[in-house]
């Protein structure tokens, strides 16, 4: 170390004010440390005034000895200025790992508050005219899907069916089988309907177009309505084989509203060119409203089932070829387009399709070519369906729907008709001639 710099240590060592706490240097008037803040005491009378004193002339022996003095200050200073750098180093290390810890544990919801954002400032006014937003747009909230009713398009036309006569048919049973009049059976084959007809015959049978059910139906299903629309109703033709459960699960329709709309009940017997309605399903759909002063929408509930009455269930008609008449209570006043439908089928004839005929009475007879032709006794099924009549055909018949629910089947033991044996002829005897004697 230079002598200068000896000197000035020394000079501003000894006489100078320093703090009791960090032992710096500050200045004789100061009242707080400037290195660590700490409050001075205040500078005692002595100090003052040596510090006023002005530097006494330096004697040889007095230069050696303050020099050595000087050295000395100098380097206890020294040590002391760098026990102070490492004590602050060790707190600057402690207080580092510490905020280097807060940050690695800290909340996630601090990070608004510790990631400064920066605040759009309103532009200042000016006298430019800024026109006013209009309001902003807002999405519509998702509607609930509802149904509008709307009629069906117009069936289109289908070619005509063939029919091989067997023994034993007739032209009224022909039609009662095919839901369709004895005389346009005639017609489509160019004969009278008086005219007979032989087994082996080939026959053209038009086709019926009942109207499919126009009324949307809804069941719930775990805990949502479910919804079977027939707006836009496919027209499904029976064939051979199927049932109404197999047609229900290959469109992935529930049973249920399979049944529902198209008005059947589960024992309801398809035939071959029958035609179903294979609705819409719609899932969390709202019915349309039914008249009336309730707004909540609700299924209109189909008609009760006529009861049968007579004969009584598995009774046996005897004799079995006396006149049959099926007779039944009424539930309601018909309407003026309703009607009832009566279907009887032989439940030994697995294959036979269900003869039907239709009466506003409450009773009909049943036509005797009904009868079974096997000589063995039946057990036939019948029941009874109310339905709506919407238009009559060029032939006589109705088109119609079904408007109620079907009767509970009752039975009865029918003995098949036994064939007219044919008289054969027997020989008469011959009076002998003999000769006279």
């Amino acid at each position: 170390m230079s002598n200068k710099s000896s000197s000035e240590l020394a000079a501003g060592g000894e006489n100078s004010r320093r703090c009791p706490h960090c032992d710096t240097v500050v200045a004789a008037d100061a009242i707080q440390c400037i290195m660590c803040g700490a409050e001075l005491p205040p500078l005692r009378p002595e100090l003052a005034q040596t510090a006023e004193l002005p530097p006494l002339p330096e004697t040889p022996s007095a230069a050696t000895s303050s020099a050595t003095t000087k050295i000395f200050t100098s380097v206890m200073r020294e040590r002391q200025s760098s026990a102070t750098f490492w004590l602050t180093a060790v707190f600057g290390v402690i207080i580092l790992i510490s905020g280097i810890l807060v940050w690695q544990y800290r909340d996630p919801n601090l990070n608004l508050a510790l990631v400064p954002t920066v605040s759009p400032t309103s532009p200042p006014a000016t006298s430019t005219h800024t026109p006013t937003p209009g309001p902003t747009e807002t999405s519509p909230p998702t509607a609930t899907p509802t149904i509008t009713l709307t009629p069906l398009p117009t069936d289109t036309p289908r070619p005509p069916r063939l029919h091989t006569v067997a023994s034993g048919e007739t032209l009224i049973g022909l039609s009662l089988r095919y839901r369709i009049t004895a005389e346009s059976i005639a017609a489509a084959n160019g004969f009278s309907v008086d005219a007979p007809i032989q087994a082996g015959q080939s026959l053209v049978i038009p086709w019926p177009t009942p109207t499919p059910p126009l009324v949307p139906v809804g069941i719930e299903i775990n805990g949502e309505t479910v919804i079977a629309d027939p707006t836009d109703c496919q027209l499904y033709e029976v064939q051979p084989g199927d049932s109404l459960s197999g047609i229900a699960a290959r469109y992935e329709i529930d049973f249920r509203l399979f049944l529902m709309v198209n008005r059947l009940s589960e024992d309801f017997i398809l035939q071959p060119g029958d035609v179903v309605c294979i609705p819409q399903i719609i899932y969390g759909g709202t019915l349309p409203p039914t008249p009336g002063p309730s707004p909540t929408p609700s299924p209109t509930p189909l008609p009760p089932a006529p009861v049968p009455l007579f004969p009584p269930n598995h009774a046996v008609i005897d004799p079995p070829d006396r006149v049959i008449t099926l007779q039944w209570a009424a539930v309601k006043n018909l309407a003026e387009n309703e009607w009832y439908m009566v279907e009887l089928a032989d439940e030994d004839e697995i294959d036979s399709l269900p003869y039907r005929g239709f009466t506003r009475a409450t009773s009909f007879q049943v036509p005797s070519s009904w009868r079974p032709t096997e000589p063995e006794q039946h057990l036939m099924r019948w029941r009874v369906s109310i339905v709506q009549v919407t238009g009559w055909r060029s032939d006589g018949l109705p088109l119609y729907k079904y408007g109620g629910q079907a009767s509970e089947p009752s039975f009865f033991v029918w003995l098949g008709a036994v064939p007219t044996p044919t008289p054969t002829a027997t020989a008469t005897p011959v009076p002998t001639i003999t000769p006279e004697s």
